[in-house]
């Protein structure tokens, strides 16, 4: 009788969702602050994020999520040097990508749907985050040549025609994640996402018919009784 493996545990990188050698990479983490209820004041306590969880969120693991997550750590990092990010107090644009925009959403808090959080076509990777508070505003993008053109070439040949072989899905990835681990992971993520200061910045009205006032935040000053 043929031996039955077991699956993999949930969250082991031999299930595929978590590339084994991203265990030892340098990638940050992330130190966000919530509210602690639906109509609650700020938690007391700070959440941890990774980019695993980020994969998690989004799906899969990509170069685009990676490349995300690094800018983003700049531009936070600028709007708050203490490394807190808060949740509450943010706006953000990014490309209309589903790596960014996830990117943008879950480490911001930004919602369309809250008219904190658009997209727009420009192309690369991007961000241009305001705090809510303050009005003030940064953008992160991404150096110019990072990504190896002929990458972006087989991308954009695979979507002209609309379908793909199994070995050119195989080989796209192969070179992306060659990509990501030996000049992304390899080279400091300030030089690679320079970040810039935006003084006046306004943050333009996000054109969706159901845009509502987000309770969860209304109340967060309240002290405790």
């Amino acid at each position: 009788m043929e031996d039955i493996k077991a699956p993999p545990a949930l969250g082991d990188p031999a299930d595929g969702y978590w590339p084994a050698w991203a265990e030892a990479a340098d990638l940050p983490t992330f130190r966000v602050r919530d509210t602690e209820s639906s109509h609650g004041r700020y938690s007391t306590a700070l959440k941890v994020i990774t980019v695993k969880d980020l994969v998690k969120f989004h799906g899969h693991a990509c170069d685009g999520l990676f490349r995300g997550a690094l800018a983003m750590s700049q531009v936070l990092a600028a709007l708050d040097p203490s490394g807190e990010v808060d949740r509450t107090d943010l706006k953000v644009l990014s490309r209309n990508s589903p790596c960014l925009g996830d990117v943008a959403a879950y480490l911001t808090g930004g919602r369309v749907r809250f008219g904190t959080q658009d997209v727009r076509p420009d192309p690369g990777v991007w961000f241009v985050v305001q705090k809510i508070s303050t009005g003030e505003a940064f953008a992160v993008e991404e150096v110019p040549g990072t990504y190896p053109p002929r990458l972006s070439a087989m991308e954009a040949e695979l979507a002209l025609a609309g379908r793909a072989s199994p070995r050119e899905v195989d080989q796209l990835r192969e070179a992306q994640w060659a990509f990501v681990r030996t000049t992304l992971l390899t080279t400091p993520a300030a030089a690679l996402y320079p970040v810039r200061a935006l003084p006046g910045f306004v943050f333009p009205p996000v054109p969706y018919a159901h845009v509502g006032p987000r309770t969860d935040v209304l109340f967060k000053r309240v002290p405790l009784a």
